[in-house]
C-alpha cells in the first residue's frame, strides 16, 4: 500500500494549522472530519494549504463540526491573504479590529455567544472600547 501524503504545518495557512491541531486533539483523521462536516476530502485538504480560498459554505460546515463560529474560521482562512496595512495606517481599521477581536477571544478561550447580543449591549461595548461619535470627537 502506498504511503499517504501527509500535510506539513509549514505548508499550511493559519486555517490549515488550526485544522491539523483540531485533528490531533480529537484523534481523528482528515477523512473522518470530511465525513462529519460534509466537505469532500479533497476540498478539505486543499483548504489547509497557503494561498487557497475555501468557500464560505466550506467554512460554515467545518465550523459547525469544530464547535467554532464560521467567522473565526474565515478570519484564519484569509489572515495571510489580507494585505498588511502600512505602519502609519489608522489603528482603528475595521480589519485590524476584527482580527484583534477574534484573536483575543481565541486566546481567552471564549466561545461565540449562543444568542446574538442586543444592540444596546453592542453600543455599550463599543463605548467601553473607546469608540465615539465622529461629530463629538476631541481633536
Amino acid at each position: 500500500m502506498p504511503a499517504r501524503l501527509q500535510i506539513k504545518a509549514e505548508d499550511c495557512s493559519p486555517l490549515g494549522r488550526f485544522i491539523l491541531q483540531y485533528l490531533e486533539e480529537q484523534g481523528i483523521s482528515m477523512n473522518r472530519l470530511a465525513d462529519l462536516s460534509g466537505v469532500p476530502q479533497p476540498r478539505l485538504r486543499g483548504a489547509c494549504f497557503k494561498g487557497t480560498c475555501p468557500t464560505p459554505e466550506t467554512l460554515r460546515k467545518l465550523a459547525r463540526v469544530m464547535g467554532k463560529h464560521h467567522l473565526e474560521l474565515y478570519t484564519l482562512a484569509y489572515e495571510a491573504r489580507i494585505e498588511k496595512l502600512p505602519e502609519d495606517a489608522d489603528d482603528t481599521s475595521l480589519d485590524i479590529l476584527m482580527r484583534d477581536l477574534f484573536e483575543t477571544a481565541r486566546e481567552m478561550g471564549l466561545a461565540v455567544p449562543k444568542v446574538r447580543p442586543s444592540k444596546a449591549k453592542i453600543r455599550k461595548a463599543l463605548l467601553e472600547l473607546g469608540f465615539s461619535e465622529e461629530n463629538n470627537e476631541c481633536a
